[in-house]
């Protein structure tokens, strides 16, 4: 097919539990906690095997809890803003003190764009902002921006990791990587979307 440049969305979850943060390409991604982190993995092998066999230039992009307008319905951020709207509690899984490394779409858009441009042989890279931030400061930041915001703790899910945390030195190499927008921000960019669409009736 005279493939110039693929880009395979991965996953921070390849990391698994690993406890050695922040997470670099070159750690050990051989201890998957859950399916979704299997899954992920095993793209990234194969195309390790279709780069070799066929030279295809392949960027496997590893994103750190990827948020923003748009977001997907099943996402956390998109369940807690539906989930206040219809008057319901927000469930959040453990005490809150899990960490994440939230990373904002435009930033994740920007390094795709300068990705699509830089084809590499073959590469796993992390895109994330490189700030963790504990989930009890995301569901204040929530308090923020919403009215009636009621939080129901729930014991914590079973393949889900207690931080993530990116180095983002490969990135900023190899395609000028830099995040821009943090979590305070994101959010509520976040907020004055949904808000918009829930008027307009399309949420």
């Amino acid at each position: 097919a005279d493939i110039e440049n693929l880009l395979v969305a991965s996953s921070s979850s390849v990391y698994g539990a690993s406890e050695r943060l922040p997470y670099c390409e070159d750690d050990p991604a051989d201890r998957p906690i859950s399916p979704y982190a299997a899954t992920k993995r095993s793209a990234e092998l194969l195309c390790h095997t279709y780069h070799h066999l066929y030279d295809i230039p392949i960027t496997c992009v590893r994103f750190f809890t990827v948020y923003g307008p748009r977001q997907r319905p099943d996402m956390a951020f998109h369940t807690f803003a539906r989930n206040i709207a219809e008057g319901k509690p927000i469930q959040a899984f453990g005490d809150g003190s899990t960490r994440r490394d939230y990373t904002f779409v435009s930033d994740i858009v920007d390094g795709l764009t300068a990705a699509v441009d830089r084809p590499q042989p073959f590469e796993t890279v992390n895109f994330g902002n490189t700030k963790t931030v504990e989930l009890r400061r995301v569901l204040e930041i929530f308090q923020e921006l919403f009215d009636g915001v009621k939080i129901e703790y729930t014991s914590e899910q079973p393949g889900d990791v207690k931080a993530t945390h990116s180095d983002v030195s490969k990135a900023r190499r190899l395609f000028e990587y830099e995040p821009k927008v943090d979590v305070g921000e994101g959010i509520t960019r976040f907020h004055e979307w949904f808000v918009r669409l829930r008027k307009e009736g399309i949420l």
